[in-house]
């Protein structure tokens, strides 16, 4: 009897725990306009990264006045789509990279956001205009030198969102250059761009679908570049622009850059989801039900067999 009141007691509690409301996360974006490459290389880095940047290589270009900021750090990026039909798209903290404006409203309110503001000119970024084979506008970038305490390899996540998608053929595009070599591409080998348009979820204008202004995101992917091993300092540029013209903006969201060792080759890891599927501490109370109830079951079963014998 004992037993059963201390059960009855626990669970009492554990039942508490599951009625609590889970605690909602928003996606929010801090536009960044003073230290702008210490304050973005800060939310960039994983903590523990094993990334020691080199003194003096921190470069950073990109809009930071005039209340128009290119560039921000963001936390919470959790996008359930309202009504259901897609994907919960989420990514760890970090920073926004766009080829327009960052402080951005929580709802689509119209296919080309940043084409009523003044564009950046922040001019042309040639990395990216060779990746891409086409003029480049509106760059906005961090770059820096480092070494890494172990590992052949650097990754990040990364979501990608744009107002080019889906109607304009025009691209912007998105760059992850390690040791001077790209490894931004979508699992089908696309360049990072509005294209194609099944690698987005879709947010169409006024249907308050995702919480961004963004016509359509992708789902986060890691993105692993490989170290080159002849050097010992190495180079990293996360690069994003418009292409053929300044308007149609888009913007990407990463996160959790650190050191790591990998035997794929690069590029891209797929989708990842990951801290979407962590358990939530009203499910670590279910399952924790459901153990104790079992033991009580087997513990009451044993007596039962203990008594008839």
């Amino acid at each position: 009897m004992k037993y059963l009141r201390k059960f009855l007691t626990l669970e009492l509690v554990l039942l508490l725990i599951i009625t609590l409301p889970t605690p909602a996360m928003a996606l929010t974006i801090t536009p960044v306009n003073a230290s702008p490459g210490s304050t973005l290389l800060a939310a960039l880095l994983a903590p523990g990264s094993g990334i020691t940047v080199v003194p003096g290589s921190l470069q950073f270009v990109g809009r930071t006045t005039g209340g128009l900021e290119q560039s921000a750090t963001y936390t919470g990026f959790n996008l359930a789509p309202s009504g259901g039909g897609g994907a919960t798209v989420t990514n760890p903290n970090g920073i926004l990279l766009t080829s327009g404006h960052a402080n951005m409203p929580n709802t689509n309110t119209t296919n080309s956001f940043s084409n009523a503001l003044s564009q950046p000119g922040t001019g042309s970024n040639p990395d990216l205009a060779a990746l891409a084979g086409k003029s480049s506008f509106d760059q906005n970038f961090i770059s820096f030198k480092f070494t890494v305490s172990s590992g052949n390899a650097v990754s990040a996540k990364f979501v990608f969102g744009s107002d080019e998608y889906p109607t304009q053929s025009v691209t912007d595009i998105f760059g992850f250059f390690v040791d001077g070599k790209n490894y931004a591409f979508f699992p089908g080998g696309a360049l990072v761009s509005n294209i194609p348009e099944a690698n987005f979820q879709d947010n169409p204008v006024g249907s308050g679908r995702y919480a961004t202004e963004y016509n359509g995101i992708t789902v986060s992917l890691l993105v692993n570049g490989l170290l080159d091993t002849a050097l010992t300092e190495h180079t990293i540029l996360i690069a994003i622009s418009d292409t053929n013209d300044s308007i149609f903006d888009s913007g990407v969201f990463i996160g959790d850059l650190k050191s790591t060792t990998t035997t794929g080759g690069g590029g891209i890891g797929g989708g990842d989801n990951a801290t979407a599927n962590i358990p939530t501490l009203q499910e670590w109370a279910l399952l924790l039900m459901g153990l104790l109830l079992g033991g009580l079951v087997w513990r009451q079963s044993q007596r039962n067999g203990r008594m008839s014998a």
